[in-house]
């Protein structure tokens, strides 16, 4: 359960304290109450090539973003897409990027200091992407896929970050799909469509264009499905998963470049099958792009953010009430935020993960 006590915090912003939304009890859901919510991101003015600084952003659920320090002088090196790839800590009030394109982990502590980190510790023949905190174990999760063109070549596979503030994670999956291999040659592709949620329990979900799984990492079970349309390279693509506790349901964007289309679904986590979908969204947000965008949801879970890429560098923020449920949404209830000259990724909320 989410509770009220404060505690001061410099996350991400060097030029004072904020307050921060906790969870003691995950087996308990809501009532959720949040002081002083906020939502971090980083920020480029170069997602391409990934050559300018990297800094560090804050904003109010608001959305009124005050850009903090530098983290990474000089940029990644590398295109920053696959820009959902972050999670939060709310138990020791931490933030953590994964970037696929280099391998490696953004990591801001409560204090404000920062590591750039490579991931190690792995097989060679694993690729890796998507990391969520379980806070309910304590403990940080990164899907994998087996690269290595043998007969075990696109297994899909859940491993324990060991430390992350070092990169080393567990040699072996802790848990694994057994009922879908990724064909091979698209075990990229796989990853770079990756979304990951967790009911910060001790479940983790994974979507992955259609394909969507689960791993239950107390019984070592997992399940994997197929999202409609089934039809083979036709369809919806499912981006931007969410766990919502308020209602024990997964979130996500289901998205078609035919029309285009762009709406808000919910998806039982037992079963993993679709249950509603909302209107059309894609007139009020028709600027998306599948690789620059990220996702989350405000700290009560009462709203779902997103930020995608928007002309040049610019960023589109969206908020969409999810109060009354997906049935529930409008498109006059949308509200658009423009940022100039930067592009942001990587949202995360201080009340989730």
């Amino acid at each position: 359960m989410k509770h009220s006590i404060i505690k001061i915090i410099a996350l991400l912003i060097v030029s004072g304290p904020f307050l921060s939304c906790e969870a003691d009890d995950v087996t308990t859901p809501p009532p959720m109450l949040c002081d002083n919510a906020q939502i971090y991101a980083l920020s480029t003015t170069d997602p391409y090539s990934g050559l300018s600084n990297l800094d560090t952003d804050a904003a109010n659920e608001s959305l009124s973003w005050s850009a903090s320090a530098t983290i990474v002088p000089g940029g990644l090196g590398t295109a920053i897409s696959n820009s959902g790839t972050s999670t939060y800590n709310f138990d020791n009030e931490s933030y953590h990027y994964y970037n696929y394109q280099s391998s490696e982990f953004i990591n801001i502590n409560a204090s404000a200091t920062f590591n750039n980190v490579t991931l190690s510790g792995s097989p060679m023949n694993w690729n890796f992407n998507g990391i969520t905190y379980v806070s309910g174990l304590a403990k940080y999760f990164i899907l994998g896929v087996d690269v290595s063109g043998t007969i075990s070549n696109g297994t899909i596979g859940l491993f324990e970050i060991l430390n992350i503030d070092t990169g080393v994670i567990a040699s072996s999956p802790i848990v694994t799909i057994t009922s879908y291999s990724v064909p091979t040659g698209m075990e990229n592709l796989f990853l770079e469509f990756i979304s990951i949620a967790t009911d910060n329990n001790d479940k983790v979900y994974a979507v992955s264009q259609s394909d969507i799984f689960s791993f239950d990492l107390s019984s070592g079970t997992s399940l994997h499905a197929v999202l409609p349309p089934a039809t083979s390279g036709v369809g919806l693509t499912y981006l931007g998963l969410e766990y919502n506790n308020n209602w024990n349901t997964l979130v996500a964007i289901s998205y078609s470049y035919s029309g285009p289309e762009l709406k808000l679904v919910e998806i039982n986590p037992l079963l993993l099958t679709l249950t509603n979908a909302s209107i059309d969204l894609n007139s009020s947000i028709p600027n998306f792009y599948t690789d620059y965008y990220s996702t989350t949801l405000s700290c009560d879970e009462g709203r779902y953010f997103i930020s995608t890429r928007s002309a040049n560098i610019d960023t589109n923020f969206y908020t969409i009430d999810i109060n009354s449920g997906i049935l529930g949404i409008a498109l006059g209830s949308i509200i658009t935020t423009n940022v100039s000259g930067n592009y942001y990724f990587g949202l995360e909320s201080n009340g989730n993960n």
